[in-house]
């Protein structure tokens, strides 16, 4: 391995790719056989001066086109690549947390239809600041209260999305160096604002419920941190979703440590939830954020954030820092659809659809963990004698894409073998059906293998 560690390809290219060419060529000149075991995923990251996640889709690819297997327990192998098929099989994708969008394209195209009526264009193109409208402002307020959270409209703000509040969060709460305490498993995209942000996630622990309320207070004591980003509903990746007791202890374990709460409400609409969330029982020190990516379509970049008064206008600088042009069209947009009956409508067509695909999903695969609000993601344990990673590597080269937890995980070392299946990626069941279905069959092949060992 040595030999062939320092010439990978450079470029602009992923890294990942290049660590699939360097492992090409080196199996190509015959300095690496068939047989040959290569080093731990953990080894090769360290190597390459990567993340593990990179080591993985990079194996993961190299699998896919052949040239090493996977041996669930033992390790990598170089492949014969004589007895490689003519081609490999076409990739269906279940790594992508989203949402069948042509499901609502009519009422998306209705709604457009109306925007255009208004002739907006010197407002939306325009320099429209985020309190400035108090319009949809208002209708922001009537949003969350759907949700049990009922607010005035001065403490609201429109956003770009989540991911824009969060950066936005961070950036005003936060100084690079201090921590952040989360769940073990979380959003990538919270992974990489604190990277980016330079900021250190702890992960506290965890059961099917979520955040442990007793774990939270002790990491916080023990970092000194004092934030606590916390996803309330359907948690990415893990699906957890937090009773009411749960979510009144967290409120209280914060208010005695005087944390700052961010409370992830981006998949309260699709649920239905009707509990109080966290910023209920906290107001005075929890920032809500939600938006319609994940109960309309991914590229509805509209989002709306309940603010304290106390970091009311560092976040509001925050924003404009990210971002200087408030989301007025899609301000406009949400206005549409929630006066009439199209965002009703909306939601009931993906709730329907997320409630078949969990049920497809959990008839065809026995290792996904039952969920309390169907969504379009599930969380499922790795079989026995499997590493995740392994899973996953195997699961592409039959032609599925899926996320380990390790793509997740806040420790360098996951406490618990599982990966993601992204359901809403497929625009068809069809599609999603035949990508479960060849997950079931390596799951079945292990079993008749397991049943054989005496």
């Amino acid at each position: 391995m040595s030999e062939w560690k320092l010439q990978t390809h450079t470029g602009s290219g992923p890294k990942y790719l290049a660590l699939v060419g360097a492992l090409e060529d080196r199996i190509s000149g015959g300095h690496l056989r068939e047989g040959d075991r290569l080093p731990p995923q953990r080894d090769l990251a360290r190597m390459f001066g990567v993340t593990i996640a990179t080591v993985t889709r990079a194996i993961a690819e190299a699998s896919r086109r052949g040239l090493v297997v996977a041996r669930p327990g033992s390790g990598t192998y170089v492949k014969d690549r004589s007895t490689l098929p003519g081609a490999a099989p076409e990739i269906v994708d279940l790594s992508i947390n989203t949402l069948p969008s042509d499901l609502v394209a009519g009422l998306l195209d209705a709604a457009l239809a109306e925007v255009a009526a208004r002739k907006i264009s010197h407002d939306a193109f325009g320099y429209s600041s985020y309190g400035s409208n108090s319009r949809h402002r208002a209708t922001g307020a009537e949003w969350v209260s759907r949700f049990g959270l009922d607010v005035g409209v001065e403490s609201v703000l429109p956003t770009h999305g989540v991911h824009q509040g969060l950066m936005a969060a961070f950036g005003a709460l936060a100084k690079p160096g201090d921590s952040v305490i989360c769940e073990p498993f979380t959003y990538t995209g919270i992974k990489r604002i604190a990277e980016y942000r330079g900021l250190k996630l702890i992960g506290a622990d965890m059961d099917d419920e979520g955040l442990l309320p007793d774990s939270v207070g002790r990491e916080l004591r023990n970092s000194g941190a004092k934030i606590v980003i916390v996803t309330t509903v359907a948690q990415n990746p893990t699906t957890a979703s937090l009773s009411m007791e749960r979510r009144r202890a967290l409120a209280e374990v914060c208010r005695k440590a005087d944390a700052i709460i961010l409370e992830d409400a981006i998949n309260v609409p699709l649920a239905g939830d009707q509990l109080h969330p966290i910023a209920h029982y906290a107001p005075e020190r929890t920032l809500y954020l939600t938006s319609f990516s994940k109960c309309v379509t991914p590229g509805f970049r509209l989002g709306y954030a309940v603010v304290p008064p106390q970091v009311f206008p560092i976040f509001h600088d925050a924003l404009i820092s990210t971002q200087w042009i408030g989301p007025l069209f899609y301000a406009e947009l949400a206005d549409i659809l929630l006066a009439g009956s199209q965002m009703d409508k909306c939601l009931d067509l993906h709730r329907r659809e997320a409630k078949a695909r969990v049920t497809l999903t959990t008839s065809l695969l026995d290792c996904v963990k039952p969920v309390t609000f169907p969504g379009y993601h599930v969380w499922g344990l790795a079989p026995a004698g499997w590493q995740a990673d392994e899973f996953c590597t195997e699961a592409l080269r039959q032609g599925v894409r899926i996320s380990p937890a390790s793509h997740f995980a806040v420790s360098p070392t996951p406490s618990i073998q599982a990966f993601r299946i992204s359901l809403g990626g497929c625009e068809t069941r069809e599609q999603l059906q035949s990508g479960l279905e060849r997950l079931a069959r390596i799951l079945q092949h292990k079993h008749a293998v397991s049943g054989t060992v005496v």
